[in-house]
């Protein structure tokens, strides 16, 4: 929603921002009220464009696709020479269920 309210919104601070001062307010109120326009005319702005109506579903994958992921990764982990690694207090206990 952000990616709507922002730039309406720094094109309506602008044109608030304008008319202020053109009509003769300082400089300070003129960026503040601007401001809060630009905040207000955003999220309308933002609220007008966004769609309604009950959102769909998420689609779940299928089964078949979720196994071919699984075997191309055991596929490609197999194939690596990689060091296991455990913590101390793992190869201690593994050193004392031993004996």
């Amino acid at each position: 929603m952000l990616d709507k309210a922002i730039p309406a919104g720094l094109k309506i601070w602008l044109a608030f921002l304008a008319c202020f001062i053109i009509l003769g307010y300082p400089v300070i109120p003129s960026i503040f009220f601007g401001l809060i326009g630009a905040i207000a005319g955003g999220m309308i702005t933002a609220w007008w464009q966004t769609l309604g109506g009950i959102p769909e579903p998420p689609q779940e994958a299928s089964p078949g696709t979720l196994q071919k992921l699984g075997t191309q990764l055991r596929r490609r982990t197999s194939g690596l020479a990689l060091p296991r690694f455990r913590s101390p207090r793992l190869r201690d206990q593994a050193t004392r269920t031993r004996r």
